[in-house]
């Protein structure tokens, strides 16, 4: 069923300069930032009142790429920990981030995901000089070694930990170049079988 989620950045600024993004760098939109406090506040506010049943909080990269995911995960842990949220999150994931990091996030949120950002790897880039397709792939494989661990982990010990329930998810953008039709359903075929993907949007 449809979940209704508040969608959000946790900031507008970015040091990368993917060219397809309105956030890049050099573009010269107007810039904002959220406190992790003031996420949690305005999600347990609409929260509270019905109007949603869960959070999406992603980012543009800020300072690093570990300080922007330590904010991710912390906005995370303050609604689980202090205020005892039941309500679904999901958490953009930062795959230039240190591996603990990202772990962390799956401990706290339901679903996280990874950008995968071009259907190929000359798309990216030519589009997103700063980031790297094998990395990416990489922190994908992570977090699919991680959710396969957890399950077989809660198989045999109630009382493990949960690591990111509803899986992994990722995103792809289309139209910014030639790619055509085949090679993008290509690609994505490759990445549900690859690391068991629940959704490529």
């Amino acid at each position: 069923r449809c979940i209704s989620l508040l969608k959000i950045l946790l900031t507008n600024f970015c040091v990368f300069d993917c060219h397809y993004c309105i956030n890049r760098k050099s573009s010269n939109v107007e810039r904002a930032r959220f406190t992790p406090q003031e996420v949690v506040d305005l999600t347990l506010s609409f929260y509270r009142r019905n109007y949603i049943e869960g959070l999406f909080l992603s980012s543009g990269i800020v300072k690093s790429a570990n300080h922007t995911m330590e904010q991710l995960t912390e906005v995370a842990r303050i609604l689980r920990v202090e205020h005892d949220f039941r309500g679904y999150i999901h958490l953009k994931s930062i795959p230039e981030a240190d591996p603990e990091l990202v772990a962390e996030a799956g401990r706290w949120a339901d679903r996280v995901s990874i950008n995968v950002e071009m259907p190929t790897t000359s798309g990216l880039e030519r589009l997103a000089p700063d980031k790297n397709a094998k990395q990416i792939d990489g922190a994908m494989g992570a977090i699919k070694s991680a959710i396969d661990d957890n399950i077989d982990a809660r198989r045999k010990y109630k009382s493990a930990p949960k690591f990111a329930p509803a899986g992994q998810s990722t995103q792809m953008i289309i139209g910014a170049d030639d790619t055509n039709d085949t090679a993008i359903m290509a690609r994505a075929g490759g990445l549900y079988d690859r690391h068991k993907l629940r959704r490529v949007y």
